[in-house]
């Protein structure tokens, strides 16, 4: 059975796999696959490197009893959203890179962060026809919040270590094949499309969807907003492939 590890979003700090079960069960049933959500360990109290290393052991256990989890020793699929598809790119880093233990097949990342892309203006050529005023509030939300800067990668001292900016990273050409997927109307944006571009520079083949009228977060809302539930099934569609 196909096997997905899932990385709940939610900055570094927050989020749970409480919030993320939804959408977790919904890409089970579209998939045909078992997934795995992770419950990695948040800052402030367990700053970098403690999640991604923690993401790696839990896929280096399911290597260790696949049999257990019906599942094959390779070949397995990383999924997650914002903070969690950070976590995805530094686990996916660290299984074909830094161990070379290429267990890991296909990476499906929603609207995931992107540290080192280093996009200074987030709003930068996208249009807001309502609501202008709340919508860059929230965007300038984003690159204030210093609880994620200073309590998870304050320890490093640089964004620009390898595990964190894995967009800049060597070896970045020997990532798997990923799943892209941006929103109009996200923060996270204009990283998201420069990781697209650096991935397909470097010859990782890449599909990216970008869904408009929605905003970042979208995926949570399965079952209500139309976008989620097509989303989902994009991304089963490509585990399945």
């Amino acid at each position: 059975m196909p096997t997905v590890l899932y990385f709940h979003g939610g900055a570094y700090y927050g989020g749970s796999v409480a919030g993320a079960e939804m959408l977790c069960r919904a890409l089970a049933d579209f998939a045909g696959c078992q997934v795995i959500s992770v419950d990695y360990p948040l800052a402030p109290e367990h700053p970098f490197p403690a999640a991604p290393l923690a993401c790696y052991r839990v896929l280096n256990y399911l290597h260790e009893h696949a049999d257990w989890y019906q599942t094959t020793p390779a070949g397995f699929m990383l999924a997650g959203d914002s903070a969690g598809g950070g976590l995805v790119l530094t686990t996916a880093y660290l299984d074909r890179v830094v161990f070379a233990t290429n267990w890991v097949e296909k990476l499906v990342l929603n609207y995931p962060d992107v540290p080192g892309a280093r996009i200074e203006d987030t709003s930068a050529g996208i249009e807001f026809k309502e609501f202008g005023e709340q919508m860059r509030a929230f965007f300038k939300s984003f690159s204030s919040d210093t609880l994620a800067w200073g309590s998870y990668f304050g320890t490093v001292g640089s964004i620009d270590h390898p595990l964190i900016a894995v967009i800049n990273a060597p070896g970045i050409e020997r990532l798997p094949e990923a799943l892209v997927i941006s929103v109009e109307f996200d923060p996270l944006r204009l990283s998201n499309e420069k990781l697209v571009d650096r991935l397909r520079q470097t010859g990782v083949a890449v599909t990216h969807l970008r869904y408009n009228g929605v905003t970042h977060g979208f995926v949570d809302q399965v079952g209500y907003a139309p976008q989620a539930g097509d989303a989902l099934k994009e991304a089963a569609k490509f585990i399945k492939e």
